[in-house]
Formats: C-alpha cells, sequence, structure tokens
C-alpha cells in the first residue's frame, strides 16, 4: 500500500514537473535577434512581453493569464513568446522604446519577418487574451501591419530615448516640442513616438485631428492617453454650450482608438465632463443610460453624489434621484455614504422630518466607517442645518463609495 502511495506521489510530481517544464519552454531563451530567427525558422508570431519586476498587473497575467491551457494551447501553435524586462535588458529597454510603452505589461506582436501587427498594454483575462491572440493572427494572414520600421535602433530625439534607456544625462521633454518644430513628416514613426508621450497643444490638435490615420498606421495604444486627454477637455466645452450632437460625434470619432474593455473605462469621464460643464442632470442622466455607463448600484449612487449638490436647488432632480434611493433601501440595507447622500436629498428637498430620522440613524452607527471620508463634527453640522430646517446652511461633501477594483 505504502508503495502505492509512494508511485501515485511520484507520477503527480512527475506530471506536474513535466507540464511546469513545458510552460516554461513557451519562453523564448536567448536575445531578441534570436528570437525573430528562431520565429523565421518556424514560422510563427512573436508575442513579445515587456514587463519589470515589481509589476502587479504583470503578474498576475503570469498567475492568471499565461498557465491557462487555452492561452497556452493558441500560444504553442501560432507563437513564440518572448518576455524581456525593461528595467533590466537591453533588448527590453529598446523594444519599449521602440514602442513607446505607454504601460506595463505591453504586449506587441509581430510576424515572423518582424513586422508589427499589433500593440496593447495592460491586463487582459483570458476571455479577452485569447481573442487578442487570434486576430493578431487573422491580421497576419490578410498582411494587416502597422508602419513600425523592422529595427530597433532608430535615431531618436535624445529626450524622448532618456525615457526607456537611462543614460545619466537630463533632458526636459519641452526639447521635444523643437523637434517636432523641424519635422517635415509628423507622420514618420519617431515623430509620432515624439509626439505620443508629449502634450503640446499644437501637437494635440494636429494628432486629434489626424486621428483615423494615425490609428490605421500606428494603432490606438499610443495615442488613448493623449486623446482621453483631448476629449475630456472638448467634453467640458461642448456641455458649456449644450453642444449634445458635438458630444456624440466627438465620442463616435474616437471610439476607434480603445479596445472594448477600456472604452468602458473612458467613456464614463468624457460624459461626466460634458455634465461638468452642462450642469444639465436631465441630460446627464438620459446619457448615463443610453450608454449603460454604471451597471452596478455602487458605480450609480457615486455618479450621483456630485449631482446632488449640484442640484440642491432643482426639486424635479432631487425627487428622482431620491426615488432610486428609497427603491435601494427597499432592496437592501443602504451603507453609509448611501445614507449620507439619502439624508443630503430629504434635506434639500426641505422634507426635515425625514432627514432628521436619517441623521440619527447615521449618527447611531458606530464606528462610522473610515471609508466615509467624513467625520462626527460634518455630521453633526448637518444635524443642526436639519434642526434649523435651513436648506442652505449645510455645505455638503462629495464623498465617494470605494469599489473594490478588479483587474480582470
Amino acid at each position: 500500500m505504502k508503495k502505492l502511495i509512494f508511485y501515485i506521489i511520484i507520477a503527480y510530481y512527475g506530471v506536474f514537473f513535466s507540464n511546469l517544464a513545458i510552460a516554461q519552454e513557451k519562453i523564448f531563451q536567448g536575445s531578441y535577434a534570436e528570437c525573430q530567427a528562431q520565429a523565421k525558422k518556424e514560422n510563427k508570431l512573436i508575442l513579445i512581453d515587456l514587463y519589470f519586476v515589481g509589476c502587479m498587473p504583470c503578474a498576475e497575467m503570469d498567475k492568471q493569464v499565461f498557465p491557462d491551457p487555452v492561452v497556452m494551447k493558441e500560444l504553442n501553435d501560432n507563437y513564440i513568446l518572448y518576455k524581456t524586462d525593461v528595467m533590466k535588458e537591453t533588448d527590453g529597454k529598446k523594444l519599449a522604446r521602440k514602442y513607446a510603452a505607454p504601460g506595463f505589461p505591453t504586449y506587441v506582436i509581430v510576424s515572423p519577418e518582424g513586422k508589427t501587427i499589433l500593440t496593447e498594454s495592460g491586463f487582459f483575462g483570458v476571455d479577452r487574451f485569447v481573442p487578442l491572440l487570434k486576430e493578431a493572427v487573422q491580421r497576419n494572414k490578410s498582411n494587416q501591419y502597422l508602419a513600425f520600421n523592422n529595427t530597433l535602433d532608430n535615431t531618436y530625439p535624445a529626450a524622448y530615448s532618456e525615457r526607456f534607456i537611462k543614460t545619466g544625462e537630463k533632458h526636459d521633454f519641452a526639447e521635444l516640442e523643437g523637434y517636432l518644430e523641424q519635422q517635415k513628416d509628423l507622420f514618420n514613426e519617431t515623430a509620432f513616438l515624439a509626439n505620443s508621450v508629449t502634450y503640446f497643444t499644437k501637437y494635440n490638435n494636429w494628432a486629434y485631428d489626424n486621428l483615423p490615420k494615425l490609428i490605421k498606421l500606428y494603432g490606438g495604444n499610443l495615442l488613448r492617453n493623449k486623446i482621453s486627454t483631448i476629449a475630456k477637455a472638448k467634453s467640458k466645452q461642448y456641455g458649456a454650450v449644450q453642444q449634445l450632437d458635438s458630444l456624440t460625434t466627438m465620442l463616435a470619432y474616437i471610439r476607434p482608438t480603445f479596445n472594448e474593455k477600456l472604452w468602458a473605462v473612458f467613456l464614463p469621464g468624457f460624459v461626466a465632463s460634458y455634465y461638468a460643464g452642462s450642469q444639465n442632470a436631465v441630460t446627464y442622466f438620459a446619457l448615463i443610460d443610453e450608454y449603460k455607463l454604471y451597471p452596478t448600484w455602487d458605480e450609480r449612487s457615486n455618479a450621483f453624489g456630485p449631482v446632488i449638490i449640484d442640484q440642491s436647488k432643482n426639486p424635479t432632480i432631487l425627487k428622482s434621484m431620491r426615488a432610486e434611493y428609497l427603491a435601494a433601501e427597499q432592496g437592501k440595507k443602504l451603507d453609509q455614504v448611501d445614507s449620507y447622500r439619502l439624508t443630503l436629498l430629504h434635506y434639500y428637498l426641505k422634507d426635515f422630518d425625514k432627514a432628521s430620522s436619517c441623521i440619527k440613524k447615521l449618527l447611531e452607527s458606530d464606528p462610522i466607517s473610515p471609508f466615509l471620508a467624513i467625520d462626527k463634527k460634518d455630521l453633526q453640522d448637518l444635524k443642526e442645518a436639519i434642526e434649523k430646517k435651513d436648506s442652505s446652511l449645510y455645505k455638503a461633501k462629495d464623498i465617494k463609495k470605494i469599489i473594490p477594483f478588479k483587474l480582470s
């Protein structure tokens, strides 16, 4: 019996270490030039994984995604995986510079001949990573490539290069404005890369005006930060003059810059910026519903927070929001942040009896949540304002619920 157990254990660990060895063999050992030669020999794509030690999303990809059987099969069938540390390895630094890695991990997929197929950054769950890998395979079959050249040793402006390959020299990013001024063709690779890491108004506007062509040439990954900054400013400007058509046109224009996941992350900010400019809560709520921005109650409640304060003298809007909080209260016990917001709604609507009841319960709740970001003195001030029946006496705070962050 003991021998049987011994052999079962040996077999188990044999399989375990065998699988581990297979998983490790997926990562190419050698220089990037050697990896390119191997890819050409095997006629496989290269998945470049730019990471660094201490990068949490990088570690979670290694833990959750790369070991997945479906991911491993796709990689085994069609790819050579090349992982390189952008802080410690020369190839990693050069590749990060070539592709202006905007965050980590950054993934670059190239053909066996070294043509760039796509670039993406950030954590990808299995449900998103596998389609990304398959999409690159199809793009390669259709000869759909980005405009990056095949060398890591282009001539880069020093202020740009220093961002990725530290030499100890000091170069202010302001130098890049002069560099861009000298470029006859802003669509060339190095000019585009230099522009992608800066925020000069003139060249921001140029990138926005030429967005469709730039996406076709280099993809959306390096444009997202720049375009999101521009879009938030434009959204607020459109809101200030109540130009809803301009907002919706802009959203459609910039949409190709973002993958599906990141569009869901950035879009609420653009809509909120429009509201900040317009202060039109009716339109804001309509946009929230049209784009399905806040699928959970906690997200929706956080969106309501500043609106409650902004619309403190608009009883129609306040009543519509209060109805939602009361409905939520029927479905579950409101947390302290919700209770604070409901108290404010009663208070602004001059329903002082209900406001008094709410603030009493809130003050009796012990301990006050450390995430409430408001102390008992603030609540006492609100209680006094309610007792004085003066809806203009208390200065409310826009507090936020802490919503757990999920990489996936």
